[in-house]
């Protein structure tokens, strides 16, 4: 008899996962993530030490889409004036609300020759234009979602 109550139990459960199956297939697609808007905020401090230099940034990323935005990392390449300056990424998750904006500090060590190299072509406003390049990984799943963004920015060794 317990033997028969266990065999029902079991075939109640595989009908159950099928139609929960048969019922996910229903579902819409999620959207794909829209790629979010990478940009720096602002350069925060430039130290000169030997041949490295430390490049503090603040970067903004904007969730252009209409979901929350679990944000593990930013991984990216910065170029100022078409000088390939560094590689960096950031180092805190954070969830940024559908349509909000984060802001996000990066520390990079860079090499001293490149970043002079940038201040000798230096214009007296101190204006200069970069490139971002990378991917934010999204959620647990690390999905990479690419972006690019070419913007000005203000440098000074203060």
């Amino acid at each position: 008899m317990e033997r028969a109550g266990g065999g029902v139990r079991r075939a109640v459960c595989r009908i159950a996962a099928c139609v929960l199956l048969v019922m996910g297939l229903h579902l819409p697609v999620a959207q794909a993530q829209s790629a979010p808007g990478v940009s720096i905020a602002s350069v925060d401090g430039i130290a000169l030490q030997g041949r490295t230099a430390v490049l503090d940034l603040t970067l903004a990323v904007r969730n252009t889409g209409s979901l929350a935005l679990p944000l593990q990392a930013v991984r990216f390449h910065l170029a100022f004036t078409d000088i390939d300056v560094a590689d960096g990424q950031s180092t805190e998750p954070v969830t940024i609300p559908a349509g909000g904006e984060a802001k996000l500090p990066v520390r990079l060590t860079v090499d001293s020759t490149r970043l002079l190299a940038v201040f000798a072509t230096l214009p007296p406003d101190g204006q200069v234009s970069y490139t971002l390049q990378g991917h934010a990984e999204i959620g647990l799943t690390m999905l990479q979602v690419p972006f690019s963004h070419e913007g000005t920015v203000t440098l000074s060794l203060r």
